[in-house]
């Protein structure tokens, strides 16, 4: 807490966004930017490293179970 004292909140670039919404007696909603990946993306990238191209299903655990029993 003491070193916190000492920091300056609107030459901080984490804090000074919250803190100029405040002075300006605005609610602080933060940027969101349109650069941000697509959920699961992760997923789709190491399918492709891994040169799989089937499209990944979900499966409950009684179909898992018949698959694996009739091999």
């Amino acid at each position: 807490m003491l070193l916190l004292n000492g920091l300056p909140i609107d030459k901080s670039i984490f804090f000074a966004p919250i803190y100029q919404a405040i002075m300006n007696d605005e609610e602080y909603t933060p940027e969101t930017s349109s650069s941000q990946p697509e959920k699961g993306w992760w997923k789709k990238e190491l399918d492709r490293k891994r040169g799989r191209n089937r499209p990944r299903t979900t499966m409950g655990v009684d179909q898992f179970m018949k698959e694996m029993n009739q091999r």
